[in-house]
């Protein structure tokens, strides 16, 4: 998916609101000639500590009933990685899924992985072949490590996308809540730390997002859709894994600055309360933009308030001149 249509419009301004469009028969999953970057960092993420990147929601033992829960959480994961899957196999011909007995396949030619896993979803083996033989430095092109734990893990792993997966479990709002994550390239924050938050919760920290209706777009995401979404912002560094305990992308202190995008993708599934949240980052040189683009950017920051300035670690003074002069 090339971005040149929508570049100029996403960046003539700067909005928390949700701006939800009907992506109707579009893709979900975008792959381009940089999967092998994408899978690349994934898979270092992983090897760093896979709890950081991947988690799924415990059982509540003060709640109690923790046969129903554990059953309402395969039930959940089982319906949204099938899903995932059948959408990649309509799209992507290098993709396939079939099962042997009780045993799930999943055969991905590009990356040159077979995965079998049982029938709860669990990986049983994972066979890659040919392996790769190419530059050492291409850590996605060796056998995962760790072992794929999932059948959501192994398929999360090989696409350029993250992945978030939340639920609703009672009739009101207050009940929703992240069930699973697989970000292995986040943008400033900690996966692991928002399992279990609401919807609500989870964006308190973002500036604009407490005067959303939380309620109303969460019952349009689960019950209507898929939806596509957009949003961007500001880094002096290329490596699409951000997270705070790496400590980069905002020092703002020479002449590097991209413009790091995310297309959101929400797909709901009623019967079980589900929402399926994809997020597929792009990350272009300032250099590659022209000067109009530029100039839109310029103009969003200057009509950024104090918070959302903070938010976007441009208020000091001295990083704020430099991305300005960078862009001018």
């Amino acid at each position: 998916m090339k971005l040149d249509n929508k570049l100029s419009e996403l960046v003539s301004t700067y909005s928390v609101k949700p701006a939800l469009s009907q992506l109707h028969d579009g893709p979900w999953f975008i792959t381009d000639e940089k999967h092998r970057e994408y899978k690349n960092e994934k898979q270092d993420a992983r090897a760093e500590d896979l709890g950081k990147y991947y988690k799924e929601k415990s059982v509540d033992k003060d709640y109690g009933f923790t046969d129903i829960q554990i059953a309402n959480q395969k039930s959940l994961m089982k319906t949204v990685t099938l899903a995932m899957i059948d959408e990649l196999v309509a799209k992507d011909k290098a993709i396939s899924f079939f099962s042997e007995g009780d045993t799930y396949v999943f055969e991905n030619e590009r990356t040159n992985e077979t995965v079998y896993a049982d029938e709860s979803l669990n990986v049983l083996q994972v066979v890659k072949s040919p392996t790769c033989n190419c530059n050492p430095n291409h850590s996605g092109c060796n056998y995962p490590l760790p072992d794929y734990v999932t059948l959501f893990d192994a398929v999360c792993s090989q696409i350029q996308e993250d992945v978030c997966v939340m639920q609703q479990n009672g009739k009101d709002m207050a009940s929703n809540n992240l069930a699973a994550v697989h970000v292995c390239l986040p943008s400033h924050w900690k996966p692991a730390d928002k399992i279990g938050e609401d919807f609500a919760t989870i964006h308190g920290s973002v500036p604009g997002m407490g005067k959303m209706n939380h309620d109303k777009v969460w019952s349009a995401c689960v019950n209507k859709g898929p939806y596509e979404r957009f949003n961007w912002t500001l880094t002096d560094s290329p490596i699409l894994n951000q997270h705070p305990d790496k400590n980069i992308g905002k020092d703002f202190d020479s002449d590097d600055l991209y413009l790091r995008i995310e297309r959101q993708v929400l797909k709901g599934f009623p019967k079980v309360q589900g929402l399926l949240f994809m997020i597929r980052t792009f990350v272009i040189d300032i250099n590659d933009l022209d000067s109009e683009q530029r100039k839109s950017i310029i103009g969003a920051i200057e009509e950024m308030n104090a918070d959302e300035l903070i938010y976007k670690g441009l208020s000091e003074k001295t990083k704020y001149n430099n991305v300005i002069s960078l862009l001018g």
